[in-house]
């Protein structure tokens, strides 16, 4: 797939293919955290007990869903131009390396259960290598 997007760049050079995986990707993580933020909202407290999470309270667990919904719709939306929107697949990344950390403290500190660590596994880590790649093609072909 081929970005036609020429807006502030030079419309004589020409773009690079963006490999397929990455759109399918980010469609991907768009649909894992809508599911998961429909999930959250509509039965925060049980998603954090069968997680082993501490108890919370329902609203800033149906934050956390809003938050993690915004994140779909800002994967969506890079999707249909990786090159023009990557710092949405940055904001990704971010968030995917200080969940991680997050969650490593409360691990060491005995906040959180070790087995809570299935929700950073699927929501974190598994999105590392992608995201990881397509930030980096970005930043090699951004300007172009």
């Amino acid at each position: 797939m081929k970005s036609d997007s020429t807006i502030g760049r030079n419309a004589s050079v020409s773009l690079p293919r963006i490999p397929a995986w990455m759109p399918a990707v980010l469609r991907l993580a768009a649909l894992y955290n809508l599911l998961y933020a429909i999930a959250l909202s509509l039965w925060p407290s049980q998603i954090f007990d069968w997680l082993g999470m501490p108890v919370t309270p329902d609203a800033m667990i149906r934050c956390i869903g809003m938050m993690v919904g915004v994140y779909a719709l800002g994967y969506w939306i890079a999707a249909q131009d990786m090159l023009r929107y990557w710092p949405l697949v940055v904001v990704g990344l971010v968030g995917k390396t200080l969940g991680p950390l997050g969650f490593l403290h409360g691990g060491l500190t005995g906040v959180f259960e070790w087995r809570s660590g299935l929700f950073v596994l699927c929501s974190d880590l598994v999105w590392w290598v992608p995201f990881w790649g397509m930030t980096l093609f970005a930043l090699k072909y951004r300007d172009r």
